[in-house]
């Protein structure tokens, strides 16, 4: 078969082979059919087919840094990072202000380091989850046990890197025992991912799971309801007076992103079927179309 798509266009096969590839990454054993996916390529359904999925495996963290802030951002005579024009200082300023204000003061949470996020200031495509778990809290990373690699076989299944995007949680801080974020919770510690997305400014969000979905979209539905389609997002104008300071002089206040509502990555470890799988892979294949 392949030496046949080669005969017949060397650039398609070429295609074809990555896209095999890259759907072999994330475990999903056929191609779901959506915008974008080109005909021909069903031809390699029999080759993903022949290839095992990817079993999850134990988290690997030895000898992993956490990430450490900027030292070149400029600072302003408090001795704050200067904010105007950099989204990397911006980032720096508003977990600064996260740490001065201690919103997860308010509720109770058990943790060692604050998880504030990572990534690429100037992403197109940004992640956000619902809470640290042990291992997060352990290195300061988010997205660094179990879930999280799976999280970076998505990101590569997609033909991108970790460091290319930006990976942020609701809350900041680890819920005792994994808890899943209240309602409250959520609200208290929001403005400070809002800001995260206005300093970024992506164009893409992608949520992981129900907690940030049904933040960002203020929407109580199910996910197998919200999940598949596009959704929008604007940050909003009644930010605290500091944090729209920041992200102001960049224009995020107001900035509106697309919004891929998608299954959290310990979901599809407690549930890891085919069927999810390609639910997932078929949320990522949008987001992958519209990106370009």
């Amino acid at each position: 078969m392949q030496s046949q798509m080669q005969s017949q266009d060397p650039k398609l096969a070429a295609v074809l082979r990555q896209h095999a590839h890259t759907t072999r990454l994330f475990g999903v054993d056929f191609i779901p059919i959506g915008r974008g996916v080109a005909a021909a390529s069903l031809s390699v359904s029999s080759e993903i087919s022949a290839a095992p999925s990817i079993e999850p495996e134990p988290p690997v963290i030895a000898g992993e840094t956490p990430a450490v802030p900027s030292k070149t951002a400029k600072r302003t005579a408090s001795g704050r990072a200067d904010a105007s024009g950099d989204p990397a200082a911006a980032l720096q300023q508003i977990r600064e202000l996260y740490e001065l204000d201690t919103p997860h003061a308010s509720f109770v949470t058990e943790f060692q380091n604050i998880v504030f996020g990572e990534g690429s200031a100037s992403a197109r495509l940004m992640f956000v989850g619902e809470a640290p778990g042990a291992e997060e809290d352990k290195t300061g990373r988010p997205f660094v046990g179990r879930a999280g690699q799976l999280l970076d076989k998505m990101i590569e299944a997609m033909g991108l890197k970790r460091e290319e995007v930006y990976i942020a949680n609701v809350l900041k801080t680890r819920p005792p025992n994994n808890a899943t974020p209240t309602t409250e919770e959520s609200r208290l510690c929001a403005p400070y991912l809002y800001a995260q997305i206005g300093a970024i400014r992506p164009e893409f969000i992608v949520t992981l799971g129900l907690p940030s979905t049904r933040l960002l979209l203020d929407s109580t539905e199910a996910m197998g309801r919200l999940r598949g389609r596009w959704h929008e997002f604007a940050v909003p104008e009644a930010l605290p007076p500091n944090l729209a300071a920041v992200i102001s002089p960049l224009g995020g206040v107001g900035h509106k992103v697309r919004v891929m509502p998608t299954y959290h990555p310990a979901f599809l470890l407690r549930q890891y079927t085919t069927e999810n799988r390609a639910k997932v892979w078929a949320d990522l294949r949008m987001v992958v179309d519209e990106m370009g």
